[in-house]
């Protein structure tokens, strides 16, 4: 008990001294934040697993984990880490091993090792499960995943979930994208949901205890104050922190919906770049002719320009890349799901004998499946079929999502910064 107060007292120091160095702008008061000034009531007389990883923190910059390792009246036994792990450092699809946390000594079970739920094991010697983990408000970003793995997991053990909820990045009004085939049903596309769903993880996870777990978990999701759907991430007046190493920005959150499906057919997206998702680029490839062929599309709140780069990461780190950078306006921006075909089609009639999937792998092949989360996409793009008839494809899925979610929104609309209508996200034909 001594060591664990001395643990404590040193969190504590190590906690105030992040939060004074802080940028204490934010007008969004995160679950987190409201746990806190609760005085933790949802946690006492309790034993709490914390699942979590960097991303985690308060509105002050302390993280998760020492906030509820300093708190009284329960007690913090032990921590998970999803994919990227606790720390966040394992780049992306990597194996996470259990271990330790070094400042506080608590067990961390890996999420993303040799099982992607909790096992029983893990479960013992606990009353609930919180959840802090930042999201992006993708489908094929797993930290959902995990999130419903463990609410399912915690259904068959009677244990409670408490999600502490954050805010979209993308906001709360933007649903894009096809939604899920059960046929390429997987850990990066688990939920049959548009591929930009507009939720919040706290309203995500209300969704998934009432129409995905045969048996609901016992769940609480403790709110944000502040946040309406119709803010952008720079609304919230908090910092961003990566939530894993190739989103180390809000732009490469963004970017990553409009550029992430490119990795899977051999288009550089600016991994290892200063600039990650936000770049569509390849060997030898004219930025100057690329930007404006993107920009000629006028896409609302997208500007190109031409980017050159040599990649730190990967087999090819320090290889030469070139192309079109997409600065993307948070609050003015059109269907960002749609940019990845537009790409598509560019190349096509821009770079010479460019076929995409041609050359691709059928591991590759099943891994855009899979992300996209409907096969059609990909025959349509064999097929040559136009990037906004691709779009139109997905509008009765995205209509039937707006009204099926209404059920399980915590926040209302608020002021909107001209924010994008589904109809003014609908992009503008490619020209000829």
């Amino acid at each position: 008990m001594k060591l664990r107060a001395c643990i404590q007292r040193v969190v504590l120091v190590m906690s105030l001294f992040l939060g004074f160095a802080w940028n204490a702008r934010a007008v969004v008061s995160l679950g987190i934040d409201e746990l806190e000034k609760s005085n933790f009531a949802a946690l006492q007389g309790k034993r709490v697993g914390l699942i979590t990883n960097p991303s985690g923190v308060d509105s002050k910059g302390r993280s998760a984990i020492s906030v509820l390792f300093q708190g009284k009246g329960y007690k913090l036994v032990k921590l998970f880490g999803p994919e990227h792990g606790i720390d966040g450092k394992t780049e992306a699809g990597l194996h996470v091993d259990s271990s330790h946390d070094k400042l506080t000594g608590l067990p961390v079970c890996s999420l993303y090792g040799d099982t992607r739920r909790p096992t029983p094991k893990m479960l013992e010697g606990l009353d609930v499960l919180v959840y802090d983990v930042q999201d992006l408000g993708n489908r094929s970003y797993t930290f959902i995943s995990t999130l419903g793995y463990v609410m399912e997991e915690a259904s068959k053990y009677n244990l409670e979930v408490i999600v502490l909820d954050r805010p979209n990045p993308l906001g709360g009004i933007r649903i894009e994208g096809p939604r899920l085939d059960p046929s390429v049903k997987s850990f990066v596309g688990l939920y049959d949901i548009p591929y930009i769903y507009g939720l919040t993880p706290g309203e995500l996870a209300q969704w998934i205890n009432a129409k995905y777990l045969t048996k609901p978990c016992k769940l609480t999701v403790i709110a944000m104050t502040g946040w309406t759907r119709s803010m952008v991430w720079e609304d919230t007046g908090l910092k961003w922190i990566p939530t894993s190493p190739n989103i180390p920005t809000i732009g490469a959150a963004r970017g990553y919906t409009a550029t992430g499906f490119l990795g899977e057919i051999g288009i550089e997206s600016g991994i290892g770049s200063p600039v990650p998702f936000q770049i569509v680029a390849g060997k030898d490839w004219n930025g100057n002719t690329l930007a404006s062929r993107f920009n000629a599309l006028h896409i609302p709140g997208i500007h190109a320009s031409a980017y050159s780069y040599r990649t730190t990461k990967g087999k090819w780190a320090g290889a030469p890349y070139s192309g079109a950078y997409l600065q993307i306006d948070p609050r003015n921006s059109g269907n960002l799901t749609l940019i990845s075909f537009q790409a598509i089609q560019i190349l096509e009639r821009t770079i010479g004998n460019f076929a995409p999937f041609a050359h691709a792998s059928a591991d590759s092949r099943s891994m855009f499946d899979k992300v996209t989360g409907n096969p059609a996409i990909r025959r349509q793009i064999i097929a040559g079929r136009a990037a906004t008839d691709i779009a139109h494809s997905w509008d009765a899925g995205v209509a039937h999502w707006s009204e099926e979610r209404l059920p399980y929104l915590l926040y209302n609309a608020g002021p909107v910064n001209h924010s994008p209508t589904h109809t003014e996200m609908q992009a503008t034909a490619l020209t000829p």
